[in-house]
């Protein structure tokens, strides 16, 4: 029996020293993903007390092939411990990226999979020892049972003994047994919940370095519902984002619905958005969310969690679940799950926004220079392998210093608005517009010749000269402009050349009267170089 009890103890003892280095494990991933420093609890927790396992594995230890089995485990758990505590400083040190890498060389998988070999063999051997020594339990009880049946004969006071002795003996035994089993249990539940956590931050480390790489929300839609279900399997949901008004929500991302989800919602049909908390109802809840009726009686529970990123609600995140049991470890995955999606989607806004706000004019809407001469080059290169014609055209209002003085900037505001709106109007989707300073504004139009380019210049021409703005009392009317065209290849081997052949021909123009259009004259090679 002490044989059978010092077993047992050496194997809690492994188990709450791999229990340890997991939670510590699980603690840096989480913070490595999430940068909350509350997620740093359980590998606090773990390597705190990973020394005096270590040192309670030592004094347990019977023989010598055990203690070095024991310093390889010390040995080993000193070099992960030591990994994750490098990678938590880097990501201490706004070194994020260097971090993931850390982690991604599986230096740290290594030396948890060696560790969980080594404790798997000892808690193997440990079970099988035990196996023995309840077999000779076993043989040693039946030995007594036959000998207090023989005694037995002799007095009756000796076999009321016997089996006194005996009943108190198959009780230990038994209780023994149960609580083997019972750990038994617990160790395979704890394994499996940890393959699942290390599952979840595997996916949602792959989520976010995806969403990393996303240029528009508009590209949210196709990524999302690939990884949500993998962190939500079995289940269905959807993604609702706020509209840049703030008035409604609209659907962007769904995965494994039965029915097709609502494309927008108010603010009022969601009861997590009115509570300001994670929302669960069921079929026989009083609260049951508007926009969740399709699936009415169709699944067991409708889960939903405000998505907070800086305290602003960005969206909703609602589960769908046929499972009836309330799961606390699941909860908390969606809550947490809702937390990373809110930041990472606030982050792809704020770079669309900053893209946005970078490459466009705020006035007329066009895109600014910058754009527009990144785009020329690229449309040059791919125009001269592909052996196809671009065309460029310079705009300058007429007079639109006069009407700056006639009618005050405000008026000199419209008139461009006006001659931008126009100007969209009358091109194609692949053409691009741009502002290129004060009132004179160049377009680019790939796979387009002079002259269609110069057609295309007249019918802007024309609109622009039917603009007719009401101003402050006054009307603004008789708005003209001159164009300039140039063409590659033969006005120019370059950017810079073309453009400054349609600056040319904008100033010719300009001379020849103003409100007319100009095809640059062809220019031979020296003549440019010089």
């Amino acid at each position: 029996m002490r044989a059978l009890q010092d077993g047992a103890k050496k194997e809690r003892a492994y188990n709450l020293a791999l229990s340890l280095l997991k939670d510590a494990e699980t603690g840096q991933r989480g913070f490595l993903i999430g940068s909350d420093e509350s997620f740093l609890d359980p590998y606090n927790v773990g390597v705190a007390g990973i020394p005096a396992a270590l040192e309670d594995l030592h004094r347990l230890a019977s023989s010598d092939q055990e203690r070095t089995l024991v310093a390889r485990i010390a040995s080993l758990s000193q070099a992960k411990v030591l990994e994750m505590d490098s990678s938590i400083r880097l990501k201490r040190a706004g070194k994020t990226q260097a971090a993931i890498d850390a982690v991604a060389s599986q230096k740290g998988k290594l030396l948890m999979d060696e560790l969980r070999t080594q404790f798997g063999r000892q808690i193997y051997v440990l079970a099988e020892q035990r196996k023995v020594l309840r077999d000779e339990l076993t043989s040693t009880l039946g030995y007594n049972s036959a000998l207090g049946i023989g005694a037995a004969l002799a007095s009756l006071v000796v076999i009321v003994a016997t089996v006194l002795i005996v009943t108190r003996s198959l009780n230990k035994q038994a209780e023994v047994a149960n609580q083997s089993q019972l750990l038994a249990e617990n160790n395979a539940l704890l394994a499996k919940q940890s393959a699942v956590r290390a599952e979840r931050l595997s996916v949602a480390a792959e989520m976010l370095h995806a969403l990393d790489s996303v240029k528009a929300p508009s590209e949210l839609a196709r990524m999302l519902p690939v990884f949500l279900r993998k962190l939500l399997p079995d289940t269905a949901g959807a993604v609702y984002l706020y509209r840049n008004s703030r008035d409604a929500l609209e659907l962007n991302a769904s995965w494994n619905l039965t029915d097709e989800a609502p494309p927008a919602i108010a603010r009022d049909e969601c009861w997590c958005l009115r509570l300001g908390k994670m929302h669960v109802a069921t079929a026989q809840h009083d609260l049951f969310c508007d926009h969740g009726t399709p699936w009415i009686g169709k699944y067991a529970s409708q889960t939903c969690v405000p998505m907070i990123s800086q305290g602003d609600v960005v969206g909703v995140l609602m589960v769908l679940d046929d499972r009836h049991e309330d799961n606390q470890s699941d909860s908390m995955h969606i809550i947490a799950l809702a937390e990373q999606l809110s930041l990472a989607i606030s982050n792809v806004s704020l770079r669309d926004t900053l893209r946005h706000q970078s490459t466009v004019d705020p006035l007329t809407g066009l895109y600014n220079r910058r754009f527009f001469d990144e785009s020329l080059k690229r449309e040059l290169a791919r125009a001269q392998r592909s052996q196809s014609a671009c065309s460029v055209v310079m705009i300058d209002l007429d007079h639109f210093k006069r009407v700056n003085d006639t009618y005050g900037h405000e008026g000199g505001d419209l008139v461009l608005k006006a001659a931008s709106h126009a100007i969209l109007q009358r091109v194609r989707a692949s053409d691009v517009v741009c502002r290129y300073g004060g009132e004179e504004l160049v377009l680019m139009l790939p796979d387009c010749s002079a002259e269609e380019a110069e057609k295309c210049a007249e019918g802007i021409r024309s609109s622009i000269g039917g603009i007719v703005i009401e101003h402050a009392g006054q009307t603004i009317s008789g708005i003209s402009a001159s164009f300039g065209v140039a063409q590659w290849p033969g006005h120019g081997n370059g950017e810079q050349a073309l453009l400054s052949a349609a600056d040319r021909a904008l100033y010719a123009a300009k001379k020849g009267g103003r409100n007319r259009v100009m095809v640059a004259d062809v220019v031979m090679p020296a003549l440019e170089d010089a």
